[in-house]
């Protein structure tokens, strides 16, 4: 928790200036957006048999995340469905993942990393500590020190 804290307090709010642009992202946002047409195209490919994941991939990856937030809202106003729900359903794994991702805004998505990550972390640290009180000797036999 203390490493987290240090890390965040490290962290500048204003920014760096120096930093060059080009550090701040390539995806622009796209020249002939419509996200009428964007949202069509998505629910399209999300009822075609099989799932059309290389049109649904084309398009949220090639559009700014500011573009993608308005291709939600405007699938959510074309179907009365969230966006992010209906392509959970639709796909699967590491693509859902990443696309699920990039739905998000940097912040929401910051945020919930954070939260995995520390779930794992707290996870983790209870799986010590039951091993440590059901079984204090052998835990310390096998970390190799002598635990207080």
């Amino acid at each position: 928790m203390s490493t987290v804290h240090e890390i965040l307090c490290k962290l500048s709010l204003e920014g760096d200036h120096s930093t060059p642009p080009s550090a701040y992202g390539s995806v622009k946002a796209y020249g002939n957006f419509d996200a009428e047409r964007d949202a069509l195209n998505i629910e399209t490919a999300i009822k075609t048999k099989g799932v059309d994941e290389v049109t649904i991939v084309n398009i949220l990856t090639n559009r700014s995340n500011a573009q993608r937030q308005d291709i939600a809202f405007a699938y959510q106003r074309r179907t009365k469905k969230e966006l992010p729900a209906a392509l959970k359903s639709a796909l699967s794994g590491h693509l859902e993942t990443v696309i699920l991702g990039l739905l998000k805004t940097p912040a929401q998505y910051d945020a919930s990393e954070l939260k995995a990550s520390m779930k794992k972390f707290h996870d983790a640290e209870k799986s010590v500590t039951s091993c440590y009180y059901s079984a204090p000797g052998q835990l310390e036999y096998h970390l190799g020190k002598r635990l207080p």
